[in-house]
Parts: C-alpha cells; sequence; structure tokens
C-alpha cells in the first residue's frame, strides 16, 4: 500500500512539472510573435513626402538692387543779358524744343545800342569805299587807308556785339524736354550769366537709373546686358532697361562701383524721380538642371537634396550649384534630369529612410 501511494505521487509531481513546461513554451512563443509583429511595423512605418521630377530648364543670374530714375539730359536755363522778363510763353508741364523762346526780356535799351552800332558802321564804310578811291589813284598814303579799314573792323565787331546782345534778350530753351520748373516771374529783374535760374527743363524721353554694385560683380556686369525695373508708382509694373556705362573704378569707401542703366521712355509714361527695384541680368542658361530653392538644404556652404528611388528609400545627394534665381537654383553636379527629389517634407528625413510619396508635383 505505501509503495503504491509514492508511485502515484510521483506520477502526479511528474505531469505537473511537464504541464508547467509547456505553458512556459507557449508564453514565450507568443511573446516572440507579438515582439516580431511590432518591429515588423515599425520597419515599414514611411515618411511621407512631396516629391517632383527633375527637368532641364532654363535660368537667368541676376543682382538685385535699387535705383531712383533721373532724367538723362536736363538743364538749367539762365540770362545770357541784363534786364526786365515782360513777357513768359511756357508754364511748367509744358514740352518745349531747343530754341524755343521761352520769354522775352524788354529790349529798348539793346534795340538803340544795335542802331547806334549799325550808323558807325555805315558811316566808316562810307568813308573806307571813297579812301579806297584814292589809295587806288595813289592820293593818299597805305598807313591811313590801313587805319581806316582797321576801324571799319572794330566797329563790325561792336555791330556784331549788339546784334547778340540784343538777340539773348529773347530767351531760349537749350534741349527739347519738359519745363519742370519755372523760377522767374514777368518784371523780375535778371542779370547776365547771374547764377539764379529761370527754368528748368528735362529731357525724359530716355532716363537712366544709377545703381551701385558690390565689387565682386565687377567681373559679372557688362555693357548691353539687360534688367528689370518693377516701379511701386505704377502698381509694380516692369520696364525693360540695358546696361549702358560701367564706371572702371571703385569707391573705396563703400566697395561699389556705379552702373548707369538706359530706360526708353518713348511714351513718357516714367517720370524721373520714380522709385523702382532692379534686377540686372547677367547671363541666362537653357537646358540645364533646375530645381526649386525649397527642395535644397544648406549646412555650411554646403547644398543637399534627397532624392527617392524605386524601393522608396531616401537618398541625401550632395549638389554643386550655378545660377540662382528668385525661385529656382542651378544644379551643377549631383543630379540628373528624371530624378526624383522631395520637395515637401525633408526637413524629417535622414539619409536611407523610407518615405510614402503622397503628392508628385510638375515642375513648371
Amino acid at each position: 500500500m505505501n509503495i503504491t501511494t509514492s508511485t502515484n505521487r510521483i506520477s502526479i509531481l511528474a505531469l505537473a512539472t511537464l504541464l508547467g513546461l509547456s505553458v512556459s513554451a507557449c508564453s514565450d512563443v507568443g511573446a516572440n510573435g507579438v515582439q516580431a509583429k511590432q518591429q515588423e511595423q515599425v520597419q515599414i512605418a514611411r515618411i511621407p513626402v512631396a516629391t517632383q521630377t527633375v527637368v532641364a530648364g532654363t535660368i537667368t543670374a541676376n543682382f538685385k538692387t535699387t535705383a531712383t530714375l533721373e532724367a538723362r539730359d536736363e538743364a538749367d536755363v539762365t540770362s545770357k543779358a541784363t534786364g526786365i522778363i515782360e513777357r513768359i510763353l511756357v508754364e511748367e508741364g509744358d514740352y518745349v524744343e531747343a530754341g524755343q523762346v521761352l520769354a522775352y526780356m524788354r529790349d529798348d535799351e539793346y534795340q538803340i545800342q544795335l542802331a547806334q552800332a549799325s550808323a558807325e558802321l555805315n558811316s566808316v564804310k562810307q568813308e573806307l569805299k571813297r579812301v579806297k578811291d584814292m589809295a587806288e589813284r595813289d592820293m593818299i598814303s597805305a598807313d591811313a587807308y590801313d587805319k581806316l579799314r582797321f576801324q571799319a573792323d572794330l566797329l563790325k565787331a561792336r555791330y556784331d556785339m549788339a546784334a547778340l546782345n540784343l538777340a539773348e534778350t529773347e530767351i531760349r530753351a537749350p534741349i527739347s524736354g519738359y519745363i519742370a520748373h519755372r523760377y522767374v516771374k514777368p518784371g523780375n529783374l535778371v542779370r547776365q550769366y547771374e547764377q539764379n535760374k529761370l527754368f528748368h527743363i528735362v529731357a525724359s524721353d530716355v532716363l537712366q537709373g544709377n545703381v551701385y554694385l558690390p565689387e565682386r560683380e565687377l567681373q559679372r556686369v557688362q555693357v548691353g546686358q539687360t534688367a528689370q525695373l518693377k516701379l511701386a508708382a505704377l502698381n509694380n509694373q516692369v520696364v525693360e532697361a540695358k546696361v549702358a556705362r560701367i564706371s572702371p573704378i571703385i569707391d573705396t569707401q563703400s566697395g561699389t562701383f556705379k552702373v548707369v542703366l538706359h530706360v526708353e521712355n518713348s511714351d513718357s509714361q516714367l517720370k524721373p524721380g520714380m522709385f523702382a527695384h532692379v534686377h540686372i541680368n547677367y547671363a541666362t542658361r537653357n537646358s540645364t538642371v533646375t530645381v526649386p530653392r525649397y527642395a535644397v538644404q544648406s549646412l555650411d556652404n554646403q547644398y543637399s537634396v534627397f532624392t527617392v528611388d524605386a524601393q522608396g528609400i531616401a537618398r541625401k545627394i550632395d549638389v554643386q550649384i550655378g545660377f540662382e534665381d528668385e525661385t529656382h537654383l542651378e544644379i551643377t553636379s549631383g543630379l540628373n534630369v528624371g530624378d526624383t527629389i522631395v520637395i515637401n517634407g525633408q526637413a524629417n528625413l535622414k539619409d536611407a529612410a523610407p518615405v510614402e510619396i503622397v503628392k508628385s508635383e510638375h515642375q513648371s
């Protein structure tokens, strides 16, 4: 009886041990399966991005600055005679041609001076004619005839000066253009070659803009290059200009050099004094690899983009940039036409990260 009881106890203990081992094994298998599923889910988690296919495009290198439009030709009108302004024929805003009369001065005194000089000259001419006949018949010395001839030349010069002074009482425009300012009024006394201005004339058919570029741009800018001027006064209208002149010297104080832009204004729509934002175009490259500026990351003058391969893996690619404009960069090495690049979402990317393309755009 005791032997039978002991045998039963041993059997029960063995069965319990076997059951315990089976349960433990099942628990380990279940835990490993859950962990494997979690790892699998972590491995296939992809970062959403927007992409774009690289195409060949056109890009123009330019430099941005500002300028104030100026009249290429302008002139202050001063008096070449002394007298009283009697009549004014033009007002501010009027267009005048070169040589057109702008005002008249009182000329009574100059008329008298001219008449006096004319009378004296005619008298000497008559005397010279009579003496010449006598000199031909040897009735007067050659010396007396020469003195009279020199006197006639002197009186002729006085007559010409009196005629010129009379003509200068008509104040004329030195250039064609618009009357920008009228400083004189009827009855004002003006003096010959006085610094006080009578009128200011601006020729606005051609304007110019003076811009100052940093010295590093000297090798890139050339006469004949184009520029665009955006004018706030005309609702940001853009007009074309050309580089007309380049200063050969660098200003030592500012480190800049002067560039003069030629702006056609045949319709007189532009006015001197208008403020403009200027884009000077250095050169244009066609059929080159261009990408949006926001697709390129930069750090310590090192530029990179993310590409996406056929397996949906992002690759960080170092690139070299060339020309730049407001929206695009030229890629001179690192990318080829047809590559797929990330244009949105790259801030969260690392090299070899799996991605999910949620939006694909075409470069314009």
